[in-house]
């Protein structure tokens, strides 16, 4: 189950029951989407080396990539310091991406998310493990996981992109699109912004303003998505 492959009839007719067995999980999901414009949020592009010294990283990375695997490791390293608790193992299953391409890039993540979490959190954690889908092959529970989050930031893309280019501010707080949603995302949403689920759900967009850039939650309201 992915966004992009539910042209495929056999996945929109599972759809459904999908998000209705992941609205049972006990946890949060939380969405996060980054303005394209903001290429730099975690790191800067003459910076890589400090940041690699200071986190006893071994791999060499290209500034954008670096950029890349940072940026999921403190937005990481953040949520799991306002969730855990003294002695919490965490596992973090990924989707194949570039940033764990090979098992030094794989190891450099595993290092800096363990140790970063570490500069925001006030107690000591368990066992870090990073774990992919292709290492769960056979029960594809893994995958069955990453769908999930893969769904919500294909739902997020549509909006966030329909809200930049096609809406009207209805206040400071509030816009209104002008266009529908495709089908796909009009579902997705609907489930995502659903309150009476047991899987919590949470949206926040990262938007540049200038040279500034604001942080800020998005939810539905009457039938059209608004931030």
């Amino acid at each position: 189950m992915s966004y992009k492959r539910l042209g495929d009839p056999k996945r929109q007719f599972a759809l459904d029951a999908f998000l209705s067995a992941a609205s049972q999980l006990d946890g949060h999901l939380v969405a996060i989407a980054v303005d394209k414009k903001k290429k730099w949020l975690s790191t800067q592009p003459n910076s890589s080396e400090k940041i690699r010294a200071m986190l006893g990283l071994k791999c060499v990375w290209n500034p954008m990539a670096f950029e890349d695997m940072i940026r999921k490791v403190q937005i990481a390293a953040i949520l799991i310091s306002l969730w855990s608790k003294p002695g919490t193992n965490v596992t973090w299953i990924t989707d194949q991406d570039a940033f764990v391409a090979n098992g030094k890039r794989h190891d450099d993540a595993l290092t800096a998310v363990a140790r970063m979490t570490s500069l925001y959190n006030t107690h000591p954690m368990g066992v870090f493990r990073l774990n992919t889908t292709d290492q769960d092959e056979d029960s594809r529970d893994y995958e069955d996981l990453c769908a999930i989050p893969d769904l919500a930031a294909g739902m997020m893309a549509d909006v966030t992109m329909r809200l930049t280019k096609d809406s009207v501010r209805i206040s400071d707080y509030k816009r209104a699109l002008n266009s529908n949603l495709p089908d796909k995302a009009e579902i997705i949403a609907d489930w995502f912004w659903a309150s009476n689920t047991r899987l919590r759900k949470t949206l926040i967009t990262i938007e540049t303003e200038g040279e500034k850039y604001r942080v800020q939650p998005v939810w539905m309201s009457d039938s059209s998505a608004a931030s």
